[in-house]
């Protein structure tokens, strides 16, 4: 797993291949532990952008850990929900729907509502109902599980605001912006204890500056945003793709304020680049909870949402 934390993904997925194969020869193709090298190659095929090879991967190994360990085991639903998680990043939502439900059904059944993977996935489901334009349903199982996770787990743990993060979200969808900016200041407050230039803490900044902009407070939303081009450049150099979405924002809210010459400045210094690269129109959300051991050694992966720039 070093190499995945270092974001050497491709050398990971090698490696974990590698062992894979070597597992099946020595210990056989639905050998546990076989099991739990291909599924840590899905996990590296999906943090490489190939979400359709890990599809592929989870559905064997999901497949095969149902036949060896049965439907209900830890790890049978853990790559269930995997492939649960790339059927979203295929758009193939209505599909992922129906995978979450069976799993939630059968983590409630086996260890509780409460527990810390029937949770993660209840904050997977709210993601999925969001993007079938369910977004009622959306909200009250995303406030469902943060004040569980408060609950459990405390009200600055992670994974507690970063479901509190999707809250806020799912409340701007909904346009209930005043509650959504209160979510959202609340979240980058709590993240200041991670330092002011986490990659968490300004992701909630600059849904802050975005709220702000949106609601009408365009001066407060400039402000957010000049200090979050600041740490954005402090943190990632100057044309990275985070630091070149916050001067996007910022080339709104100049613009909503009339402040036209300075919001084209701003605007074309996002444009692309002669290496193609540019402000990006999405960008990712913060794990849902990092990646947690399995019951098998393994690990698997937290949740990322998608969400429109200023």
């Amino acid at each position: 797993m070093g190499l995945g934390r270092l974001g050497r993904w491709d050398e990971a997925e090698s490696v974990h291949r590698s062992v894979a194969r070597d597992r099946a020869r020595v210990l056989g193709e639905e050998h546990p532990a076989t099991l739990a090298s291909q599924y840590e190659v899905g996990f590296a095929l999906a943090r490489l952008d190939r979400p359709a090879d890990a599809l592929h991967v989870f559905g064997k190994v999901a497949e095969a850990r149902a036949r060896v360990l049965g439907d209900d085991h830890p790890d049978t639903l853990a790559a269930r929900q995997e492939r649960a998680y790339v059927l979203d990043r295929l758009g193939r939502h209505p599909e992922a729907y129906e995978v979450y439900v069976e799993v939630i059904a059968a983590r409630e059944r086996t260890v509780g509502p409460d527990h810390p993977d029937t949770l993660r996935c209840r904050h997977n489901l709210a993601f999925t109902l969001g993007r079938l334009g369910r977004l009622e349903e959306s909200y009250r199982m995303a406030h469902e599980v943060a004040e569980a996770r408060a609950r459990l787990l405390g009200e600055a743990h992670p994974d507690t605001l970063v479901t509190r993060h999707e809250v806020a979200f799912t409340l701007t969808r909904l346009g209930r912006g005043q509650e959504a900016l209160t979510e959202y200041r609340a979240v980058a407050d709590a993240r200041r204890a991670l330092g002011p230039d986490h990659p968490d803490t300004l992701a909630a900044r600059y849904d802050t500056g975005v709220c702000l902009g949106r609601l009408g407070q365009a001066a407060d939303a400039l402000d957010v945003c000049r200090d979050l081009v600041a740490a954005r450049t402090r943190a990632q150099g100057p044309d990275a793709p985070e630091t070149l979405r916050a001067r996007q924002a910022l080339a709104v809210n100049l613009g909503r304020l009339g402040r036209w010459t300075e919001a084209l400045a701003e605007s074309r210094a996002c444009a692309p680049t002669a290496n193609g690269s540019s402000a990006p129109t999405t960008r990712t959300r913060s794990p849902a909870a990092g990646r947690r051991p399995s019951p098998s050694g393994g690990w698997s992966a937290g949740r990322r949402r998608w969400s429109a720039t200023a």
